[in-house]
């Protein structure tokens, strides 16, 4: 008898089937994570756009502003949602364009915009990022002192 090593087709079509049932129940839960990780990119992203908006300002001692972007990206548009993408500004000068790139996650602001003074203080300001779940927001607030905070790390 002449032995023969390797698998017969049953056994590959059997793991195949089985791998086929996993992918197929794990795939509605990974579309949660895509979401999540679509969220958390959108207000890490904004957050850090304040923390250097404030950097900057307290490096040139002069007053920069954060604030919705118009149409063409080169001025504020005069709005509190923020959606479209983030500018930041010293004086008429556009310092930085931070678009927001997720059709699905819509920014809203308290405030038209954030200013920071050449000190790195500026006014209250929340910031909500929500996605189209709903329920599922992430929040960034401002204080007076300038320093801007996101989810369980604000106190």
């Amino acid at each position: 008898m002449i032995s023969s090593k390797g698998f017969t087709f049953i056994e590959l079509l059997t793991v195949l089937a089985i791998i086929a049932i996993i992918a197929s129940v794990s795939a509605p839960s990974f579309s949660n994570v895509i979401a999540n990780n679509r969220l958390a990119s959108t207000s890490n992203n904004i957050l850090s756009t304040l923390q250097m908006a404030r950097s900057e300002a307290v490096t040139q001692r002069t007053a920069v502003k954060v604030c919705a972007t118009n149409a063409g990206g080169t001025a504020c548009g005069n709005s509190t949602n923020w959606s479209a993408g983030v500018l930041i500004m010293r004086g008429t000068t556009v310092l930085r364009v931070v678009p927001t790139d997720n059709p699905t996650v819509t920014v809203q602001s308290s405030a038209n915009e954030v200013v920071y003074q050449g000190n790195g203080t500026s006014a209250a300001t929340t910031i909500s990022v929500n996605d189209s779940r709903g329920g599922t927001a992430r929040t960034i607030k401002v204080n007076v002192v300038g320093q801007a905070c996101g989810g369980s790390s604000c106190s």
